[in-house]
């Protein structure tokens, strides 16, 4: 499949947080329509106890329409 694009708002939007910890600081992943957003490994995440997990990497069809969709919220 075709790389994909990622606009700088878009990426700052969804980058992830540093948090402080005693031992040292943790990367908190944010999240799209209850999917994890993973800028580094380009894919949309979702996991729920009891249930397969769900991988959708950003070139698929439906991770470009949720990259469109997260676009189109972050540009309002």
């Amino acid at each position: 499949m075709d790389d994909v694009y990622i606009c700088e708002l878009c990426i700052r939007a969804f980058e992830p947080e540093e948090e402080e910890l005693a031992e040292g600081g943790v990367r908190k992943l944010k999240t799209f329509k209850g999917l994890t957003v993973d800028l580094r490994l380009l894919e949309f995440r979702k996991a729920v106890f009891g249930n397969r997990l769900l991988f959708i990497p950003f070139n698929s069809p439906e991770g470009r329409k949720l990259l469109a969709q997260m676009h189109e919220e972050v540009t309002r």
